[in-house]
């Protein structure tokens, strides 16, 4: 219908054209200073003034043309000095915030030159706004200042009043496509915006049409695409984007299956390592709770409950996230994830103890842990052997002999990195008993390769004074040890 409205307009715009030409050729004269046509016999005055204000619109003269490119070339260089600062700033802000100490100077000083940093680029914006809106005032049709302005309120957006600029940007490029249906670079910058905005359907509509653009080019479509991966890297990487951009719209809307579908083909494409491990850990998110997203999230909204240093609240909105838990390797991290707050935060270590030694003891019968889980036992184990020695160790420095000994026993069972310090730390509270005492040791000695040099001088000083008490019939193994003892301080010694 449209189609038939342009073609009739355009016939009535060469129809008025030939009748002003023959009335000029038969005396009368076109007024352009007065803005209006004196109207010749038979010609209606309100049709003459339509098809001149219809020639204004279609039709931009040379020196407003030129005019336009002017302004969008300003716009264009401002803008671009403002993204490249951007992510500098970017850059730079989340280094510092890494390395930073704690001092009032040290993080005062990086955010006065951030929100100056901010005021610089957001002047830069505003300059390039108003040169793309004059720009686009002199020649409607100057797609790189309409695209450019949208770019604009897209970078504006990601420093302030996002659901402001973002809903800007959204405007124009929706207002572009319509036109520019070739273009899928401006359907996902517009499933950009509707993405940043919470509109999930709208988002992943225009990501797909992106995507179905884009496999339609010739440039896509020419012979052994995916032969030559270095050339098409690119091309490979925007395929990537447009099919990852999908499977997390479909996963912000629950469609489990739909998004593991879509994440699987954009990880089999992936054209680096780096883009195919983003797409696996996103598969493993969805299939954390096997396949329970909106659990998942959940863990997320605590995670970020830790950041914010809410270690209470966290807890128990962990504990309330476990029931909810239908896969025994996520109720496993859960249970993990508590008895660490416990332990460093929440000043339960008893409990946290028990809780992670019962993971243990639940979970090393399996053997295997599927990809979806994050934490793998290995980690359970090493944290719950940390755990159970530091423990003890706060209870000897308490003179709490008795729970000292009951958590680095714990401890000295559990086939983790440090097994050896719960045995050597129990050795010395059993030198009374030499014979436990050097059985300990013994066990330190020749099953544990990672003894530090002064555990192993350590641990041969506990068996020496164990022989010792054992009497003379230990007294060519007792000698042996001294002489290993005295060769351990000389090399030490001599590499001071």
């Amino acid at each position: 219908m449209k189609s038939l409205q342009h073609k009739y307009i355009f016939i009535l715009i060469l129809i008025v054209q030939v009748i002003i030409n023959s009335c000029s050729r038969s005396g009368y004269r076109l007024n352009v200073f007065r803005g209006y046509h004196d109207s010749p016999v038979g010609v209606d005055s309100l049709v003459i003034a339509k098809s001149d204000s219809i020639i204004k619109y279609l039709f931009v003269d040379f020196s407003s043309e030129r005019k336009a490119n002017e302004f969008a070339r300003e716009a264009q260089i401002e803008l671009s000095s403002a993204d490249s600062t951007w992510k500098l700033i970017r850059i730079n802000r989340d280094s510092t915030n890494r390395f930073m100490v704690s001092s009032a100077d040290s993080i005062e000083k990086p955010q006065q030159e951030f929100s100056l940093a901010v005021k610089k680029i957001l002047s830069r914006l505003e300059i390039a706004e108003r040169r793309f809106q004059q720009s686009i005032k002199l020649n409607p049709f100057l797609l790189r200042s309409t695209d450019g302005l949208a770019q604009t309120y897209i970078l504006r957006a990601q420093i302030e009043k996002p659901e402001i600029y973002y809903a800007m940007a959204a405007a124009i490029l929706l207002d572009l496509v319509q036109n520019e249906k070739s273009e899928h670079t401006l359907f996902y910058r517009l499933g950009e915006c509707y993405f940043q905005l919470g509109k999930w359907d709208e988002a992943f509509s225009n990501y797909h049409q992106a995507e179905k653009i884009f496999v339609g080019t010739k440039s896509f479509a020419k012979t052994g695409f995916f032969e030559n991966r270095s050339e098409d890297f690119h091309k490979i990487e925007l395929l990537f984007n447009y099919l990852y951009s999908q499977a997390v719209c479909l996963a912000r809307m629950y469609q489990a299956d739909q998004a593991l579908t879509i994440i699987k083909r954009a990880k089999d494409m992936a054209p680096n390592m780096d883009l195919r491990k983003i797409a696996e850990r996103f598969e493993d998110w969805i299939n954390w709770d096997r396949g329970n997203i909106y659990t998942a999230e959940q863990k997320n909204q605590v995670l970020s409950l830790i950041n914010e240093k809410n270690y209470l609240d966290a807890s128990v909105k962990f504990e309330a996230l476990k029931s909810q838990l239908s896969d025994s390797f996520a109720i496993a991290e859960i249970e993990w994830r508590i008895a660490g707050l416990e332990f460093r935060y929440l000043n339960k270590k008893e409990q946290a103890c028990d809780r992670l030694l019962n993971i243990i003891e639940n979970y090393h019968n399996f053997s295997y842990y599927p990809n979806r889980a994050t934490i793998d036992f290995d980690t359970y184990l090493n944290d719950c052997g940390v755990m159970h020695y530091h423990l003890g160790m706060e209870f000897i420095e308490k003179t709490n002999y008795k729970q000292a000994q009951k958590y680095l026993e714990r401890g000295s069972k559990l086939e983790w990195y440090g097994r050896h310090k719960c045995q050597l730390e129990l050795a010395k509270l059993s030198r009374h008993d030499p014979q436990t005492s050097l059985t300990l040791i013994d066990q330190v000695l020749t099953t544990d390769s990672s003894l530090t040099e002064q555990e192993k001088l350590t641990a041969l000083e506990i068996k020496l004074v164990a022989l010792k008490k054992l009497g003379s019939n230990h007294r060519n193994e007792a000698k042996q040890v001294y002489d290993e003892i005295r060769e351990l301080q000389n090399k030490h010694n001599s590499n001071k």
